[in-house]
């Protein structure tokens, strides 16, 4: 007597022919989880055992959306051992409707691969929003970041709290509005502790559907530039002059070597200050310079370097 295969397993055999002897055996490769308020965060238990021979060891679980987050308690499983792959689906920022969701585990047993793939499926109804649902921060001094919780049903939850799970992100609740509640992020580059950070913001509701909806944050320590010139950028308009002043990084002194730009008719003067900076002056004959965009070198002495600065010129 045959077997029947649930269809989803034989496109999963044909499309890779690994599985069709694969030895990590999974008690079901698809998850249907239903209608889902977005927001939460679900879980899904997927069994799975060792039917080899010999150890197998999963190398890797490569996911096709940043919003599955698998959890797995050990690498390596021994013959006939059973193990589980907890995977963790976050809703909050997922478009109303059906969806799905792949993950491909990858595993060695001996001096061979194979690869299992695994779909979640679930449909998505959005009653409460948070705009943005990720947030990504490149921060050069002080950033802020707006985000808007936003509940569409007639009667709205009510935001308790909103935490960050690092101090350099400070948070401000503002009152809820119509359904609306604004949340203002703060995050200055001086608390940073790391280049890169992966962090939290955990927003707490009186509602016992959205009691805790999680925004992923990343902060990037921006590298800030050992010597600015402020403005960076530089208009002259017909026969004019601009005055550009060169600060350094911990207010370190600035001396100025030479300065030239790449196009005839723009001359530049120099003089040391105020303090311990330099104050740069671009000036344009008008005869001699076309218009169009142009490059002032200012090669630097302390800190020894050479600074490029925008001039666009443009004719009256």
């Amino acid at each position: 007597m045959l077997t029947k295969r649930p269809w989803f397993a034989l496109v999963l055999i044909l499309a890779f022919p690994a599985l069709a002897d694969a030895q990590l055996r999974f008690t079901q490769l698809t998850a249907n989880l239903g209608e889902l308020r977005g927001g939460p965060v679900y879980q899904h238990r997927f069994d799975f055992v060792n039917e080899a021979a010999e150890p197998i060891t999963i190398t890797d679980i490569r996911l096709g959306c940043g919003c599955l987050q698998p959890v797995l308690d050990k690498r390596t499983y021994q013959p006939g051992e059973k193990g589980m792959l907890l995977m963790n689906l976050r809703t909050l920022g997922q478009p109303n409707g059906s969806r799905t969701w792949q993950a491909h585990v990858q595993y060695r047993q001996a001096d061979r691969t194979a690869e299992v793939a695994l779909i979640v499926a679930a449909t998505i109804r959005n009653e409460v929003t948070v705009e943005p649902s990720i947030v990504a921060l490149t921060v050069e001094t002080t950033l802020k970041q707006e985000l808007t919780i936003k509940d569409h049903r007639a009667t709205s939850l009510k935001v308790v709290s909103v935490l960050a799970s690092s101090p350099a992100i400070r948070v401000h609740l503002h009152p809820t509005d119509g359904g609306v509640t604004k949340v203002t992020l703060e995050v200055s580059r001086s608390a940073l502790t790391a280049a890169r950070q992966e962090e939290m913001l955990n927003i707490y509701t009186d509602d016992p559907n959205y009691r805790h909806l999680q925004v992923p944050i990343t902060l990037i320590r921006a590298n800030r530039a050992e010597v600015s010139a402020s403005p960076d950028k530089v208009e002259i308009r017909g026969a004019g002059s601009q005055l550009v002043r060169l600060r350094a990084l911990g207010d370190k002194a600035i001396r100025v070597g030479s300065a030239e730009a790449d196009q005839p008719g723009i001359t530049c003067t120099w003089a040391a200050g105020p303090g311990n900076d330099a104050t740069l002056r671009i000036r344009v004959d008008p005869a001699k310079a076309a218009s169009g965009n142009a490059v002032v070198r200012v090669q630097l002495i302390e800190p020894a370097m050479v600074l490029a600065i925008p001039v666009v010129l443009r004719q009256d």
